[in-house]
């Protein structure tokens, strides 16, 4: 199988061993461009202006279905015959999907729908573990380096997918009483998004929960300096007011009320 990297740095492999091609960066981002949106169908012309913009119209024709040619050969270390998918029907260019290529973004993508379709009720243990494993292999931004129009639009609506699911299965992992699986999920959210602090006040709140009460301040401290250092503010007040409450321990007077406010929770606490 040719297993397709699309977060971070782009890359196409075969039983972790990288597929060398003479795809060239065009043909390389068009390659990209295909496997995140396999199944849809494009026109020439449309591929054309977002490859080849600067290029003569007979020359950025011609070297489109060169790239096409190339980009078959990389499928086919998938397995013989996979270039098939590839179809090309008159001014129509479209990948199919198939078993013969896994593509990291699909897969992240569909773990996360999973999460958000189950807002409402906790995850299962299998079910919180089948997600985070995708949601582990987050590599970083989609196609990082690249900077295209629609590379940008597809890096923000998985990012944002990312955050919302990785929230949900920390909302879930809470619930559950699994604070340590819980603090995992809210730390891969800081790792991308550290001045997320809603996410700060949920990590504080998880630490504090799992018998690391001093963490829970050093988090807060950690923060402020942040904050001070890049965008020259304080902390929000309900951060602030979390951690006063933490250091005086008047936390353990309404902990379940904060509780249900961070996470939904409505079981009593495990703590």
């Amino acid at each position: 199988m040719l297993n397709v990297s699309l977060l971070g740095a782009a890359s196409f492999a075969v039983d972790n061993a990288v597929v060398k091609s003479d795809l060239g960066p065009a043909g390389r981002l068009l390659a990209c461009y295909l496997f995140e949106f396999a199944g849809k169908v494009h026109r020439r012309e449309r591929l054309v202006d977002l490859f080849w913009q600067d290029t003569d119209p007979e020359r950025a024709r011609s070297a489109l279905n060169t790239a096409i040619w190339r980009i078959r050969k990389v499928l086919d270390h998938g397995g013989d015959g996979a270039s098939r998918h590839l179809l090309t029907i008159g001014n129509e260019v479209v990948l199919e999907p198939s078993g013969d290529f896994h593509v990291d973004t699909h897969e992240l993508e569909s773990a996360c729908k999973r999460a958000l379709a189950r807002r409402d009720s906790a995850l299962t243990a299998d079910e919180l573990s089948g997600i985070s494993r995708a949601v582990e292999n987050y590599g970083g931004p989609f196609l990082d380096g690249y900077d295209d129009d629609w590379v940008l639009q597809e890096r923000e609506r998985l990012h944002c997918l990312f955050i919302r699911s990785t929230f949900e299965l920390m909302r879930s992992a809470a619930n559950q009483g699994y604070y340590e699986r819980a603090l995992d999920f809210g730390r891969r959210v800081l790792a991308v998004d550290p001045l997320r602090e809603s996410v700060q006040q949920d990590v504080m709140l998880l630490l504090l929960l799992n018998g690391q009460r001093v963490e829970a301040i050093r988090t807060y401290q950690r923060l402020v300096q942040k904050l001070r250092s890049e965008l020259d503010i304080g902390p929000m007040p309900e951060t602030a007011r979390l951690h006063d409450d933490i250091l005086s321990g008047a936390i353990f007077n309404h902990l379940q009320d904060y509780v249900v406010g961070h996470f939904g929770a409505q079981k009593a606490l495990s703590f």
